[in-house]
Order: C-alpha cells, then sequence, then structure tokens
C-alpha cells in the first residue's frame, strides 16, 4: 500500500499505515502542520494583545517565510520584544514650558484705614471727639511736620512697636510719638496713627480733637464728629 488513511472511531483518529517509510513520513507532516499552526496561533495571539492593549509599535514587518519552527519563534520572540519596548517617537512634540523671566506684583498701599481687630492692646485712655483731616500742602504748611518728619511723599510712618500706621496732629495735651486707635469713623474700618504733628485748630476746646493726614488738602476728609480715640502709649517710651 502506498498511503495512509485516518479513520475516525468514536473520538479517537485512528492512523492506518502499512509500512515504516509511509508512517514516517506522514508523522513529520501531521508535527510540521500542527507546529506551523501553533505558531499562527501564537502570532495572531500576540497580535491581538498589542492590539487591545493599546501599545505603539514601531512601523516594522516581520515576514515569515519559512516552516522553520526555531527561525519562527525567534521572529516571533523578536517581534514580542519590540512591542514590549517604549520606542522613542520621532515626531513627538517636546513642549517646554518657560517661566516668565520677571513676575512683578504691584501691592497697593492700604492708606485709608489698617484694620486692627486681630490684636488687643493696652488702653491707657479713652476720648470722643471731633476728627478733620489735611493734607501736606494745606495753608501754611511746609510738608514737615512738627516732629520733623517729611509728608510730602507719605501720609504713614513706620513704628518699631506698632508698624506702619497713620499720622495725627494734635495739641499739646497728646506728646508727639502718642500712638491712638481711631474708631467709628464712617466708611473707615478702625486704625491706629502717631501723633507726628501739630495744628492751630486741633484740642480740647477747639474745631476739632485730632487732625488726620491725606495726601493732599484736597482729599482730606470734613469733620466728623463722635469718633472713639483710644490711647495705646503716651510720647515715644
Amino acid at each position: 500500500m502506498h498511503d495512509a488513511y485516518l479513520t475516525l472511531n468514536n473520538k479517537y483518529v485512528i492512523i492506518i499505515m502499512p509500512d515504516k517509510k509511509i508512517r514516517g513520513d506522514l508523522m513529520k507532516k501531521i508535527v510540521a502542520t500542527t507546529l506551523i499552526v501553533a505558531a499562527q496561533l501564537l502570532v495572531g495571539g500576540l497580535f491581538l494583545v498589542t492590539l487591545f492593549t493599546g501599545k505603539e509599535v514601531d512601523k516594522k514587518v516581520v515576514i515569515v517565510e519559512n516552516n522553520n519552527l526555531s527561525r519562527m519563534v525567534d521572529l516571533v520572540s523578536e517581534l514580542y520584544i519590540l512591542n514590549d519596548t517604549p520606542i522613542a517617537n520621532n515626531e513627538t512634540e517636546v513642549v517646554e514650558i518657560k517661566e516668565n523671566e520677571t513676575i512683578k506684583e504691584q501691592v497697593k498701599e492700604v492708606v485709608n484705614s489698617q484694620k486692627i481687630t486681630t490684636k488687643e492692646y493696652e488702653v491707657l485712655g479713652t476720648y470722643t471727639g471731633s476728627l478733620t483731616g489735611y493734607g501736606p500742602n494745606c495753608n501754611g504748611c511746609t510738608g514737615i511736620t512738627a516732629s520733623q518728619y517729611d509728608v510730602r511723599d507719605t501720609i504713614t510712618y513706620n513704628d518699631s512697636e506698632f508698624g506702619e500706621i497713620r499720622i495725627l496732629a494734635a495739641d499739646d495735651s497728646f506728646e508727639l510719638y502718642s500712638i491712638v486707635r481711631v474708631s467709628n469713623v464712617p466708611n473707615m474700618d478702625p486704625f491706629i496713627a502717631i501723633v507726628l504733628d501739630r495744628g492751630g485748630n486741633v484740642g480740647f476746646g477747639k474745631g476739632t480733637l485730632f487732625d488726620l493726614l491725606f495726601s493732599s488738602e484736597s482729599e482730606a476728609m470734613h469733620k466728623t464728629d463722635n469718633v472713639k480715640f483710644e490711647i495705646l502709649r503716651y510720647g515715644k517710651n
């Protein structure tokens, strides 16, 4: 006999071979066919894994042109390693984030009031009276206070104890450099000020008890009554 026959007996495949030579050739063909199918399934499986895991593969095509199992496995392994290794993309755009060479913040000086609600001070005396305003360019003013402080370009004073505070004019009842907390002024939060100046129309029994410095006479506030003045320090101390 020159042919081999495959017969199906229930769930088993029975191979009938008449001689050793035919039997050997047939076994080689079956093994080779089985290995080729297995390799194709392996390649297909790797392709599906690559497709559904979202990994990018370099534009490379591996062509298998023979039925040699070891060669096929080597090429499949090469393809898998290539897929699993991060590949630099020459077309990737690198965006460099540059910081601004200079970031400038403009801090606006608050001169209308100074909030003092977060800190308590010992009150040495309390007065209620009128508050007016004046500017460094007022009639008879030189821009230099009675304490020799130049107010032509500022309306605040930096005290070593109380920090940057407003400037007041008062009569001799209050020593220069005395500290006063002023409150109950319409449209102004309570603020702290320092007595650095004198005035002819300020003091007890006069037009106003204290005069508050503004940047100019035109911006100065009008007379306000029932203002509360709390003395926090007498003199420079």
